[in-house]
C-alpha cells in the first residue's frame, strides 16, 4: 500500500492563494505574517509541504527596522512569482525534505534541499577488436 508522501499529485502550479492546499495556505501566511526567517526540514510529499513532523521556524528579527508591511486580510490573491517558483520548485522534488526555505519581506528567497551527485566519470565503454584477447 502507497505510504502518504507515494500517492499521485497534480502538477498544477497554483496562481491564486485559494488555489493552494491547506498546508500551502499554511505555509505562505506563516511566511508572510512572520515576515523575515526561514524553515529548517520542511518535509514535501507529492509536490506539498507537510507539518508532519513539524519543520524549524526560525524568526529573523530586523534590527533598526520599524516600518511593518501592511497586509491584505483578503481571503483570496494572485501569488506573487516566487512564490509560484516555490511551489514549482516542490512539484519537482515531488517527495524529499527542504533543508531551508529562507523568506524575506514574507516572499521565499532560497530553497536548500539535498541533490543526488552527479559522478565525474564517463562510463566506460569497453569494445574489443576482432583478435584482442
Amino acid at each position: 500500500m502507497p505510504s502518504e508522501c507515494e500517492r499521485s499529485s497534480s502538477d498544477r502550479i497554483p496562481h491564486r492563494f485559494a488555489e493552494l492546499s491547506v498546508a500551502g495556505r499554511v505555509l505562505v501566511a506563516t511566511m508572510r505574517s512572520v515576515q523575515y526567517g526561514r524553515f529548517e526540514a520542511l518535509r514535501i510529499c507529492n509536490g506539498d509541504p507537510t507539518f508532519d513532523p513539524r519543520p524549524r521556524l526560525v524568526k529573523v528579527a530586523r534590527i533598526g527596522s520599524t516600518k511593518e508591511q501592511e497586509m491584505s486580510e483578503a481571503s483570496d490573491w494572485t501569488l506573487k512569482a516566487p512564490i509560484r517558483d516555490l511551489f514549482r520548485e516542490f512539484a519537482q522534488l515531488q517527495n524529499g525534505t527542504i533543508d531551508r526555505l529562507e523568506f524575506r519581506r514574507g516572499i521565499p528567497c532560497l530553497v536548500e534541499m539535498e541533490v543526488a551527485a552527479l559522478s565525474d566519470e564517463a562510463p566506460e565503454t569497453h569494445t574489443r577488436r576482432q583478435g584482442d584477447s
